[in-house]
């Protein structure tokens, strides 16, 4: 029988461990709880905005999430989690979104980007972008150039002959137009 001392040596550093592997977050929408990366995956729970959590691993679009609160363990779409250690709790959206991931995703990096300027929203020199999909190491380290499909993206390029057929075909003539005048300040 292990003593209890080594039980509690062993309790901490597992402790420290996942503390150390782990990332804090926050889920800023009701979001559903998968079983796998992926949409197609089993949905295990749902977890409501504003749920502490810890991240970790991404996995392209996807982190992989654990709530203490909550004892929930899956994985949740990146940009439904801020990542990062909050003492005040930030705003979290409750209403509910039909328009789609992308549209989603699109919503997030607008309102992602007062996260860096301080939330001036006349401000829009920054962005938050997201990168959906990811490659890992091995397909970078295993990838080779397709000159195939290199070929047909120089088949969409343009030339001038192909700019006089296109504008040729839509009946359309060069016109000169004169420049107008500024409008004085008010």
């Amino acid at each position: 029988m292990k003593s209890l001392p080594s039980i509690l040596l062993g309790l901490l550093l597992m402790a420290a461990a996942t503390s150390v592997c782990a990332e804090e977050g926050i889920i800023i929408r009701m979001s559903a709880v998968y079983d796998k990366a992926g949409s197609s995956s089993r949905q295990v729970a749902r977890i409501e905005a504003g749920s502490r959590v810890s991240v970790f691993v991404r996995q392209g679009g996807w982190k992989l999430i654990f709530s203490d609160e909550k004892a929930i363990t899956g994985w949740v779409r990146s940009y439904r989690v801020r990542s990062g250690s909050y003492v005040e709790t930030p705003k979290v959206e409750t209403k509910s979104d039909s328009r789609g991931f992308l549209a989603g995703l699109a919503s997030f990096s607008r309102k992602a980007s007062s996260f860096f300027d301080g939330g001036d929203s006349t401000s829009s020199a920054k962005t938050a972008t997201i990168g959906v999909r990811g490659l890992s190491e091995e397909e970078i380290r295993t990838a080779l150039p397709d000159f195939e499909e290199l070929e047909k993206m120089h088949g969409y390029a343009s030339n001038t002959e192909r700019m006089s057929a296109f504008s040729g075909g839509g009946q359309l003539a060069a016109r000169r137009i004169a420049h107008l005048k500024a409008l004085p300040p008010k």
